[in-house]
């Protein structure tokens, strides 16, 4: 059930901290913990767990909420149901302003299966899991990423490709998709964050290190053409060119940004938001620039996960989400993901996958 950024997590934790920065006391972060129990009710025939957690604003009153691995099965106390059915892949849940829930998924609830399936060749599993994207015209722009399993074990998975899949948001089902070339030629893993700005579209991802442990931040910029993306360009340190391979990391980011972080406008902003990469990664950051190709400066420490069972449970938290759409009393609401690797502890604790809400004051992010 563990992704790529799982693995990371195995790496060398690497201690980055700065006592000088100050950080959001926890009176200033509000916890929430009504957004999983209403996205992730434990009775009703939806998503019982999951990770990912990735939302996109559908433009229409709903929001779509989408998952990496997920669960299906009945949540009671906490304990999770022994016919409970796993799914590899990407699950999604669209919420309305009612809070009433939609899940999209294929197959049925006995045998449950990714929305979005991969192409198999008969050699060795893929699967697609969520990337980021954007609403326009009636239509859901978004990016995922192919995986296939290699090898033996929890980790025994490789990244393929990214793709561009459009679909139509009254149906959500799949107009077309489009490969995206330029992440096989250059090693980053675009479609992590996705941002409308301006009259362009930016699509920035992690090129990572040997290791998977560092990880450097690219961007290319696309146009809008009859609604759909086209003349890629991509950020060379200086300015934008066609040519894939001479794409530049962006700079002023001081922390290995984890594999799925947030890039979005606040107030005259660009802020891009990240977990730590390697190791317990407790500490969430933000950094704020005047345009998307940075540079980032303004390294802030929004809060540091608090977990009370976390060496207990065996846990790991990664991949801090950012729900721009979502404001309340100028705080804005974001989320982290859990899992443990005991993995029978996942039935025993459902809880242990499934991610944790929050709000973090607008003002801490921009002064």
């Amino acid at each position: 059930m563990n992704k790529f950024i799982y693995l990371l997590a195995c790496t060398l934790f690497v201690s980055c901290q700065n006592n000088n920065k100050p950080s959001v006391t926890k009176m200033e972060v509000e916890l929430d913990s009504m957004w999983c129990t209403r996205l992730m009710p434990g009775l009703g025939g939806g998503v019982t767990g999951g990770d990912g957690a990735i939302s996109i604003d559908l433009k229409d009153g709903r929001s779509l909420f989408m998952w990496g691995d997920s669960f299906f099965g009945d949540v009671v106390d906490d304990k999770r149901s022994k016919d409970s059915k796993f799914v590899m892949g990407n699950t999604f849940t669209i919420i309305n302003e009612k809070g009433e829930l939609e899940t999209l998924y294929s197959g049925d609830l006995k045998n449950p299966s990714a929305y979005i399936p991969a192409e198999q060749d008969g050699d060795s599993p893929r699967w697609y899991w969520p990337g980021d994207g954007f609403v326009k015209d009636g239509i859901l722009h978004l990016f995922m990423s192919k995986f296939r399993k290699v090898g033996e074990g929890s980790f025994g998975f490789e990244y393929m490709c990214c793709d561009y899949f459009r679909l139509d948001v009254k149906t959500m089902k799949i107009i077309d998709k489009v490969n995206i070339s330029a992440a096989n030629q250059n090693g980053v893993h675009y479609g992590h964050a996705v941002m409308p700005y301006q009259n362009a579209i930016y699509v920035y991802g992690t090129k990572s290190d040997s290791t998977g442990a560092k990880a450097v931040v690219h961007v290319a910029k696309a146009e809008l053409v009859d609604n759909k993306l086209t003349n890629f360009v991509y950020w060379d340190g200086a300015g934008w060119q066609s040519d894939a391979t001479k794409t530049a990391k962006l700079e002023g980011l001081q922390k290995n940004i984890s594999e799925q972080f947030n890039v979005f406008s606040l107030k005259e902003k660009i802020v891009l938001v990240s977990q730590n990469r390697s190791g317990n990664a407790k500490e969430i950051y933000s950094y704020i620039a005047d345009s998307p190709e940075g540079a980032f400066s303004h390294e802030k420490l929004l809060y540091t996960v608090d977990e009370p069972n976390f060496e207990k449970d065996n846990m790991m938290t990664y991949n801090t989400m950012v729900h721009p759409q979502y404001m309340k009393n100028d705080k804005i609401l974001m989320c982290y993901n859990v899992n443990t690797y005991d993995l029978k502890k996942v039935f025993e604790k459902a809880s242990l996958y499934q991610p944790r809400f929050f709000w973090v004051p607008v003002d801490h992010i921009l002064k």
